[in-house]
């Protein structure tokens, strides 16, 4: 079965927005999509302030709808909006 990297990309509202609870959200909106061994979460910066939370995670590709838990991270509170930003398939 193959396997994916998938980079989510989440972009708050505003500069002055909670981080941390955003990324703790996605993580368990991701585990809960079945994502396989660690995640990778960090913050990038984009301009003057703001800061975009980026979500790495491992995903069996055939059974997974990257768009729909792009999605449902897009309604965590305090996300403008959130995309795949990236997707690798893992080797090996």
């Amino acid at each position: 079965m193959a396997r994916a990297v998938v980079t989510f990309k989440l972009m708050p509202v505003s500069p002055e927005v909670d981080l941390e609870q955003i990324k703790a959200k996605a993580k368990d909106i991701a585990k809960e999509a079945g994502a396989i061994g660690e995640m990778l979460v960090k913050e990038d910066p984009i301009a003057f302030g703001l800061k975009a939370v980026l979500v790495m995670v491992m995903y069996d590709v055939d059974s997974t709808d990257f768009e729909g838990i792009a999605g449902k991270m897009a309604e965590i509170e305090d996300v403008q909006s959130s995309e795949v930003a990236k997707m690798d398939l893992a080797l090996g």
